[in-house]
């Protein structure tokens, strides 16, 4: 959990040693691998890393880098990329001392980037060599923070109680990058000390390597975790916690020491496993990356691992985004269905919504699409909404139309949302459309209709199609 970035890395070199077997690189590519192996299971266990191996590493890559991009073979490009990339990162972090700033998104509380940011901690790396992070509280650096910044439509109404946009507050945007930036401020004018990125590691990807580490024994608290308690566990008594308390913390600090533990075996025992793990959640935006450093950004934008909004390069474009503003962890018992109906002069968005808790989901909704489109009315449960927010933004130098509508759910209730829209394009340019998966939610079942004809489908990532 504590060293994703480094996984990432590593286990992307190991994953394409089976192809240097091939071209008679076995020694090369077995000492690599092992070096990886051994750098990481050192980390994860806390132990003292050989001070060697980040030297070694960045040798025996370097030189099956330029072995493997003698070779002129179109379908090994992908593998050259890879391997170039992979060079890049890991002079960045073993010749450079890094430091990035990793915060935890519990998505039963749903934010724009994937979920509440209650905990973090700090990757770094000195000398090449990962120091060992401890978890902390956010509520701890935002209440160092002086000043009053003020907060944008929707949290200023909803969540800022007044007192303006704060540090938990601060993944408000959907686009990662602006989120980021947005913490890094916060972080930085309290620790007067810099960073040189962001990463965000949602509950999913959490759960998921619990799945794959199996159940973990956590001795001070007498208490088992799995993939179906952590989340449970992590935030019990949670009604108990305030700014100052410790008890989440150490949990989550004692559970980090043992599944560290079972990491050190993942790691070395299922790397392919691992790497599959890690590549399925960026794709679904569970994990996501933000760096300073022009060349990283680059690579992580590559491997759509950057948390950005795709622009829009033609046809229609829909970003919902769900916020929960009524500071509980309903989200884990909520479910949602979108019916999207494209017409010849309007579009209709229907979001269909089950809350099973037994309290209420209270949901700021946003939706980001063309700029050019206007909003001819807005429902929530069959009456006329009057009172919403729309604006027109700029995000990666693409405008887009943003409108925002506050659509809560009721306990053991259902709740429906239309949303009629004109777009000012023609039936043959509305064929594209582009949709955007939001980081925090599992998959989303749509019902397409364009010309009367219908077409389900799971929204598991940002998705561009044609419609026939």
């Amino acid at each position: 959990m504590k060293k994703m970035l480094f996984f990432s890395i590593s286990l992307s070199l190991i994953s394409f040693l089976a192809v240097f077997l091939v071209l008679q690189n076995y020694l090369l590519a077995r000492n690599l691998q092992r070096s990886l192996q051994s750098y990481l299971t050192q980390s994860i266990a806390g132990q003292e890393i050989d001070d060697k191996l980040p030297e070694k590493i960045l040798k025996d890559l370097t030189k099956i880098n330029r072995k493997l991009n003698k070779i002129d073979l179109k379908r090994l490009k992908p593998l050259q990329q890879a391997s170039s990339d992979g060079l890049i990162v890991a002079k960045k972090f073993l010749e450079n001392d890094q430091k990035y700033l990793v915060i935890l998104q519990n998505s039963d509380e749903l934010r724009a980037t994937g979920g509440f940011m209650g905990s973090f901690f700090i990757l770094e790396t000195r000398d090449g060599l990962l120091q060992n992070p401890q978890v902390q509280d956010i509520y701890v650096p935002d209440g160092q923070f002086q000043g009053l910044v003020e907060a944008p439509a929707g949290l200023h109404d909803y969540l800022s109680a007044g007192k303006g946009w704060r540090l938990p507050d601060a993944n408000w945007w959907p686009n990662f990058p602006d989120s980021a930036k947005q913490i890094l401020f916060f972080i930085e004018k309290v620790e007067n000390q810099n960073y040189q990125g962001v990463i965000a590691l949602n509950l999913h990807l959490i759960e998921d390597l619990l799945r794959l580490t199996g159940e973990v024994y956590l001795p001070d608290y007498q208490q088992s975790v799995n993939h179906d308690n952590f989340a449970k566990l992590a935030r019990a008594d949670r009604d108990e916690f305030f700014p100052g308390s410790q008890e989440k913390i150490n949990f989550l600090n004692h559970f980090l020491t043992i599944f560290k533990i079972e990491l050190q075996k993942v790691v070395a025992d299922k790397p392919k496993e691992m790497l599959a793990l890690i590549a399925e959640a960026a794709k679904r935006k569970d994990l996501q990356i933000y760096s300073r450093d022009s060349e990283l950004t680059e690579i992580a934008k590559r491997y759509q691992i950057d948390g950005q909004m795709m622009p829009i390069e033609r046809g229609l474009a829909y970003y919902l985004v769900e916020s929960n503003v009524g500071i509980n962890k309903a989200n884990r018992l909520v479910e949602r269905q979108v019916n999207l109906e494209i017409r010849e002069q309007q579009e209709l968005i229907t979001i269909n919504w089950q809350n099973f808790n037994p309290f209420a989901y209270v949901n700021y909704q946003r939706l980001y699409t063309n700029p050019e489109t206007k909003l001819l009315s807005v429902k929530l449960n069959g009456k006329t909404l009057e009172n919403f927010d729309q604006r027109l933004v700029t995000i990666n130098n693409q405008d887009w139309l943003e409108l925002g509508f506050l659509a809560p759910v009721l306990s053991q209730n259902q709740a429906q949302l239309e949303i009629q829209l004109a777009s000012q394009l023609t039936m043959e340019e509305k064929k594209h459309l582009v949709l955007y998966k939001q980081s925090g939610l599992s998959a989303v079942d749509y019902q397409l209709t364009f010309a009367g004809q219908n077409q389900d489908l799971q929204l598991l990532s940002d998705l561009s199609l044609d419609l026939d």
